[in-house]
């Protein structure tokens, strides 16, 4: 996992999605709407959504929303 960051505080992406687990692929999908919304989605406990975006976190180096966003964006997850 690179951690370097870009030009923007966006840790570099350069590591491929296959390292996230179906379901966080889901929840990176979603990540442009609120974290309660995602569990409504998902059916899912609204912490069952926390704890999948702390496990993304820890697997990409990814800190906050915005950043997971790009992430999504990039990797061609969300359009």
């Amino acid at each position: 996992m690179n951690l370097l960051v870009n030009n923007y505080g966006v840790p570099a992406i350069n590591f491929e999605v296959g390292i996230l687990t179906k379901r966080e692929i889901e929840i990176v999908e979603r990540s442009i709407l609120p974290d309660r919304q995602i569990a409504w989605d998902l059916d899912i406990s609204y912490y069952t959504v926390l704890s999948h975006l702390k496990s993304i976190r820890n697997k990409t180096g990814i800190q906050d929303g915005r950043q997971l966003v790009y992430f999504g964006i990039k990797k061609g997850l969300i359009n």
